[in-house]
């Protein structure tokens, strides 16, 4: 697809830094991975230990019990942590649209297209969808997808698999209509009625869908790993007790 897009807008301009800035300071569940993470080893290490304390008597069989358990059950560890991290992500992807919103605001003032719906009677509602549309696809998505990899590398991909299929379904299937109107001084506003799931139309059943996709993979491997994990671990507890 072309980057320039209806409007005669080329959205590559707008591809700047500021705009990867401004979503890279927006995410948080890049940062919380490490916590995710760094909690379940926690808990996992103290459940071990105590189970270590009370059932195995001697001292040098118990350490090396719990060393053994502790590296079969990191994948565990890793996939349960990485589900739970899922769960925390839908608040940045209403960022995300916060920000195409705001960006989108900018792209249609600046391209002069406030003067040009005026003198062809284009409604502003339908010509500020169509620059939302195309800064979501041509300015946010390759930003996104760049902040992504640069943050969090290998977890990247399931990820922008999830936002390219938000994107898809809800932003180039399925344009918004958004409610938009012209201050004193022809700013873009928002209507007071525009609220974010409006913009954001089928937003939540999509991004439902979609994690629930990008999850499952994860879920089937905890679920399959996970009995393996179990059976070595009861193994080994057989062998030391």
């Amino acid at each position: 697809m072309d980057s320039t897009y209806n409007n005669h807008i080329d959205y590559s301009k707008y591809q700047v830094d500021e705009v990867t800035e401004t979503i890279s300071d927006a995410l948080f569940f890049p940062v919380y991975i490490g916590r995710v993470l760094v909690l379940n080893l926690v808990v996992f290490w103290i459940l071990l230990s105590l189970f270590c304390i009370f059932f195995i008597d001697n001292t040098f069989l118990s350490f090396l019990y719990w060393f053994l358990a502790f590296i079969i059950s990191i994948p565990s560890i890793i996939l349960f942590s990485i589900v739970r991290l899922f769960s925390t992500i839908k608040s940045d992807i209403d960022k995300v649209f916060k920000i195409t919103l705001e960006t989108s605001k900018h792209v249609y003032e600046d391209a002069g297209l406030i003067k040009q719906q005026r003198e062809e009677s284009v409604p502003l509602k339908t010509t500020f969808s169509d620059v939302f549309k195309g800064v979501a696809i041509y300015v946010i998505r390759p930003s996104l997808k760049k902040v992504l990899q640069k943050r969090i590398k290998f977890f990247a991909w399931p990820l922008t698999f999830l936002i390219d299929l938000i994107f898809k379904k809800t932003v180039i299937k399925s344009p918004p209509v958004i409610e938009v109107d012209l201050d004193s001084e022809d700013h873009i506003i928002l209507k007071e009625n525009t609220k974010l799931d409006k913009i954001n139309k089928g937003g939540t059943k999509t991004t439902s869908v979609a994690f629930t996709v990008v999850k499952f993979p994860f879920r089937l491997a905890l679920i399959i790993y996970g009995l393996v994990n179990f059976t070595l671990n009861y193994l080994l507890y057989l062998l030391f007790r």
